[in-house]
């Protein structure tokens, strides 16, 4: 891992060099931004590994994204400024909704995903290195078409290769139809016997092409369950796919990004370092506090300690999810902070899980879209998410989670709305992902929102509106895909009919 962290101290400064001659989105700019000069010495595994880093070194879209518009609305942390005012309390702020478009389409990672597929298709030298870009593209696209509905997909990217420069929009059905195509042929084309067919760089596995092929598997069932209540046969058919060709089976198969030891604003920062721990520290401390929604349902948890150290009175307090944290009673120095390894400059970031895989599993057999033990999934999901976080420099104590998870048994009446509450408390940390869970499922129950600042009256966005930019750089195809969100960001996404 030294090696490569050392490799991307390299990458970042190409990447720096490539930057600087770019501006707005390549597929609406045209020429200018397609350069292929630009990229032509480069060995496409070091735009892989600059892929892999920008799904979580990118302070703007771990700050606006994950954590305003990811934790603060799913009521995970609360209390700063920006995540009550914004994502709490459903106010809508234009840097914070644009964080994670302006990120993908504008920085250049549409770009170099682009670039990589192009490069690598039908060359047998980089078989396993386009199989794993088809696996990122699905990954970077899908937080995308979950945060927005209908945005440039087929095309995106595809001004140099194909001289479209305005891309059209493509539905959320058609983009998820092609995530499912897309990893399953990603599955198909690994070759672990290949010779000289090394995925170099590789921020996830370092290269392990076994891991590489649960990955496309795990992720077919998250993209099965979410499609789930809108195309129920089509999750079924994908989530056989998925189970027959192998999930992920422990801890060490989880999918996490790997960072360096770096702080914000010094050389290699935006790619080495970890985006969302940037993002919590922002310009100084951490701001944000567990809710007391989360507070409640981490009751005897061992997760509650393994998060979070108690205020100036000893407890672990939660803050009222309406409130700023200069508003808890008693000043903010009662409420609970994060434990500091959570945020280290070198802490990983979970993309998804075992625990998630087996969570996802539960609730499929409980919706009886596959057989099976439900509580077993359940209590193995919980058991994993207990011991996930000794990555992150948690003493996490194997007993101890053995013991809590055999205790968490399934109620006959409310099986299916414990199993998503530790879906939702599993995913603590990556709010895009608990925020998108939520919307499909709308549990577990929620604080509600009732400042009388919040501009939806508390009604929590269903998506993000699109940056303003879109109406004037792609007009054409922009207003032809606000038409379907005819009430802004409170229109329902495709796959969302809760």
């Amino acid at each position: 891992m030294r090696i490569q962290i050392k490799f991307m101290h390299f990458l970042s400064l190409i990447v720096i060099i490539i930057g600087t001659s770019a501006c707005g989105n390549d597929e609406l700019f045209g020429e200018k931004n397609t350069n292929k000069e630009a990229f032509s010495s480069l060995s496409p595994n070091l735009l892989f590994t600059t892929v892999q880093a920008s799904l979580s070194g990118n302070r703007l879209e771990q700050w606006g994204g994950n954590l305003v518009y990811g934790e603060g609305m799913v009521q995970h942390l609360g209390g700063s400024k920006e995540v009550t005012e914004y994502g709490a309390i459903y106010n809508f702020d234009v840097a914070c909704g644009e964080a994670l478009w302006q990120s993908n389409y504008g920085d250049g990672v549409m770009r170099h995903l682009v670039d990589i597929l192009e490069r690598t298709k039908n060359d047998d030298a980089f078989k396993n290195l386009n199989a794993a870009a088809k696996i990122l593209k699905v990954m970077v696209f899908q937080r995308l078409t979950d945060f927005y509905g209908a945005i440039p997909y087929s095309e995106a990217g595809l001004g140099y290769y194909r001289k479209i420069y305005y891309p059209k929009y493509d539905g959320q059905k058609e983009i998820y139809y092609n995530f499912f195509a897309l990893l399953e042929e990603a599955y198909y084309q690994f070759d672990e016997s290949s010779q000289g067919d090394e995925i170099t760089g590789d921020n996830f596995y370092n290269g392990d092409i076994s891991k590489w092929k649960k990955l496309a598997n795990s992720l077919i069932l998250r993209c099965a369950m979410r499609i789930s209540m809108v195309d129920k046969a089509k999750a079924i058919k994908e989530i056989q796919i998925a189970l027959t060709n192998g999930l992920f089976e422990n801890i060490d198969d989880s999918c996490l990004g790997h960072h360096e030891n770096v702080e914000f604003g010094t050389p290699g920062a935006s790619l080495n370092g970890n985006g969302l721990s940037q993002a919590l520290k922002g310009n100084g401390g951490v701001l944000n506090h567990p809710t007391q929604t989360l507070i409640k349902y981490l009751e005897g948890d061992p997760r509650k300690d393994i998060w979070f150290m108690p205020g100036n009175l000893g407890n672990i307090e939660g803050i009222n999810p309406n409130n700023f944290r200069w508003e808890h009673p008693g000043g903010a120095e009662k409420l609970a902070v994060l434990q500091p390894y959570l945020y280290r400059n070198d802490a990983p970031y979970m993309h998804i899980s075992y625990a998630e895989t087996q969570l996802l599993l539960a609730e499929a057999v409980v919706k009886r879209f596959i057989p099976g033990n439900a509580e077993v999934y359940y209590q193995e999901g919980i058991k994993a998410s207990i011991l996930q976080w000794s990555a992150y420099g948690a003493r996490v104590s194997i007993q101890e989670a053995e013991s809590f998870s055999e205790e968490k048994t399934l109620a006959a009446d409310n099986g299916l709305g414990e199993i998503i509450t530790q879906q939702w408390l599993n995913h603590f940390l990556n709010g895009m992902e608990a925020y998108a869970n939520y919307r499909r499922t709308r549990l577990p129950v929620l604080e509600p929102i009732i400042r009388s600042s919040s501009a939806t009256n508390g009604v929590m966005p269903s998506r993000l509106r699109y940056p303003e930019s879109e109406a004037v750089v792609n007009g054409d195809n922009y207003e032809i895909a606000a038409k379907e969100y005819t009430e802004g960001w409170l229109s329902h996404i495709w796959w969302d009919i809760n």
